[in-house]
């Protein structure tokens, strides 16, 4: 406004409150007093609360990722010598940036084997920021408890075998239920 020779504050910047207090005399609340409302404080608190949990769980989660399908159509297979047979499909996800191994394990009440599809030991490789789905089959011996019960609770355990982390699955592994 001095550049052209008008008074200064001529034109400005109200909110609807502050053109009420001025007419009435008084001086207009600050900027600083819009900006910084109760409400304002809030919301930013809230989604910075929001910023730092994403991030921390970001650090928190697991580098595998394991997800367990039991082949339902037949529940299970009873092989020649007796033996009790159950198929599942696993999927690996592998969220690291290089190539892994795998190696899957079973564990549970009753001695349960596991056999991968196609392979020899028990070790899978999953190319880096891959999934990688395989079948793998769990049997139990004639003689075993879990070949006689209709269902016993196993657990199947992902171990990378470069570093020391691991994940499990819960599983039903499925008898004769005689």
């Amino acid at each position: 406004m001095d550049k052209i020779g008008k008074p200064r504050d001529l034109i400005g910047y109200l909110a609807l409150t502050d053109e009420t207090r001025e007419r009435a005399g008084h001086t207009p609340k600050s900027v600083w007093s819009h900006v910084f409302r109760p409400r304002t404080i809030l919301y930013t608190v809230l989604w910075g609360g929001v910023g730092i949990a994403l991030v921390v769980a970001l650090f928190l989660r697991s580098d595998i990722d394991i997800n367990v399908t039991p082949v339902r159509n037949p529940l299970f297979v009873t092989l020649s010598d007796g033996t009790i047979r159950n198929t599942y499909d696993i999927r690996l996800r592998n969220k690291l940036g290089e190539a892994r191994d795998y190696a899957i394990t079973v564990t549970g009440p009753e001695r349960v084997t596991l056999h991968i599809e196609g392979e020899d030991d028990n070790v899978i490789s999953v190319p880096a920021n891959e999934t990688l789905s395989t079948r793998v089959y769990l049997q139990a011996e004639a003689g075993n408890p879990a070949a006689s019960t209709e269902r016993t609770e196993i657990r199947l355990w992902v171990f990378d075998t470069q570093d020391d982390s691991r994940v499990h699955h819960d599983t039903v592994f499925n008898g004769k239920g005689n």
